[in-house]
């Protein structure tokens, strides 16, 4: 009786090519900006407006709720190729929303948690800045995120500060092993996030 063949290399590289995109894609949404700015407003508020808590997590859970909806909405339609807005043609929109949400979650935040005004004048500037570099590169939010909750982290959490910088190398292969960002996207997003996470230290 002939030995039962084993997998052929070409069916191996294959399983393990799909592996390596299945944990890509499980690590992008594990570290998808939304989970992350929820994760910054929880200790962020915790450390700052412990009394404040209860209307930070509903005006933040409202918010991504709204964008999310309304990215599926643009990718289920077909107007967009991803949920991420992958093509830098399908940012703008995007940022218009996100400052848009940003405004109104300031408003709310305004006499009930003042001291986080400043970071959620940060975020906005740094998508400002995001969407003004987007004629020239498509930035990666999710590294820019990533990197500006934990260097803004920093002083409140630095148990939670370093373990976002642990993640950021491995969140930057995910994003190029889904091929949603080039290296310099990738590199460039964790400069602005550290960049304006910076400067929102220098302002508090």
């Amino acid at each position: 009786m002939s030995p039962t063949p084993g997998p052929r290399d070409g069916d191996r590289g294959e399983t393990d090519a799909g592996a390596a995109f299945a944990l890509a894609r499980a690590v992008s949404v594990a570290l998808h900006p939304f989970a992350v700015f929820l994760a910054l407003t929880v200790l962020g508020v915790r450390a700052l407006a412990p009394q404040a808590f209860a209307a930070a997590m509903a005006g933040v859970g409202a918010a991504v709720a709204v964008v999310w909806l309304f990215v599926w909405q643009r990718h289920r339609s077909g107007r967009w190729s991803t949920v991420d807005a992958s093509h830098p043609s399908e940012r703008p929109l995007l940022y218009l929303v996100l400052l848009l949400v940003l405004a109104l979650v300031w408003w709310w935040m305004r006499d009930r948690a003042a001291s986080l005004g400043h970071g959620i004048v940060a975020v906005a500037a740094m998508l400002v800045a995001a969407a003004l570099f987007n004629r020239w590169i498509k930035l990666s939010l999710h590294m820019a995120s990533l990197s500006f909750a934990a260097v803004a982290l920093w002083p409140l959490a630095p148990t939670a500060a370093a373990i976002g910088l642990a993640l950021l190398p491995l969140l930057g292969w995910a994003r190029l092993r889904m091929r949603r960002h080039g290296a310099a996207e990738v590199i460039g997003g964790a400069v602005l996030g550290v960049g304006f996470a910076m400067g929102l230290r220098w302002l508090a």
